[in-house]
């Protein structure tokens, strides 16, 4: 019956793309864990957007090689990003322990005020790093100061979408702890997180891209 073979058409792609997810999480997991994570994580986290938003067309590439190519071709100028927010993670890391020390030391309201201003302006930062891979990918145009600028500046366009992003990060930090959940998270949490948000921002990054701006896919980095 035809119904049946569109059931199974749907099922098969279903899967195919299920264990597409797995096959990169796995690749970013090795690439992030070779470059050390301070030299290679952000910049897998942008191979792998690069890969995810290309999933969805009918056209064939190859998996690892393509992504193997997206990570080399922008690593350069990608390191110099997760420079930048590596030490502005270590000043705000600090900055939330040395008023998590006062507040443990001595426990008044200030204390408290500036603790958890601290712990918001980490989440600001947070959800900044990960709207910069986005921006990256989506506005290839800017040079590295505007991917800064607007990783933080487009949190008030995608406001919304900003705070779901941080519900998936809890969840993710909770199947952490779970015995059964934890190995979800290992398996293939990364790279659909990953997709999720890549869902989230899409439809309103393609609005605001400029005319004659393409943002970055695989068949940039496919070498007959």
């Amino acid at each position: 019956m035809k119904f049946d073979k569109l059931y199974s058409s749907r099922i098969y792609s279903f899967f195919e793309f299920l264990y597409q997810l797995v096959i990169l999480n796995f690749i970013t997991i090795l690439f992030t864990i070779g470059g050390l994570i301070i030299f290679s994580f952000m910049g897998a986290l942008i191979a792998l957007i690069i890969i995810i938003r290309s999933l969805k067309s009918d056209k064939f590439f190859p998996l690892l090689r393509t992504y193997i190519s997206a990570f080399f071709n922008n690593y350069l100028r990608v390191l110099k990003l997760s420079l930048f927010y590596l030490i502005l993670g270590l000043i705000f890391t600090y900055n939330t322990y040395f008023f998590y020390r006062g507040l443990i030391e001595n426990q008044i309201m200030i204390n408290a005020v500036f603790y958890y201003l601290a712990l918001f302006i980490d989440l600001v930062f947070i959800l900044s790093f990960i709207n910069a891979c986005f921006v990256y990918v989506y506005f290839p145009n800017l040079k590295n100061l505007k991917v800064i600028k607007y990783s933080f500046v487009l949190l008030r366009v995608i406001l919304g979408q900003a705070l779901f992003i941080l519900f998936i990060l809890a969840l993710g930090l909770v199947m952490l702890y779970v015995n059964i959940l934890n190995i979800i998270f290992i398996f293939i949490f990364i790279s659909l997180f990953v997709f999720v948000v890549n869902v989230l921002l899409e439809k309103k990054y393609l609005l605001l891209v400029a005319d004659g701006v393409i943002p970055l896919d695989a068949f940039l980095y496919i070498r007959d």
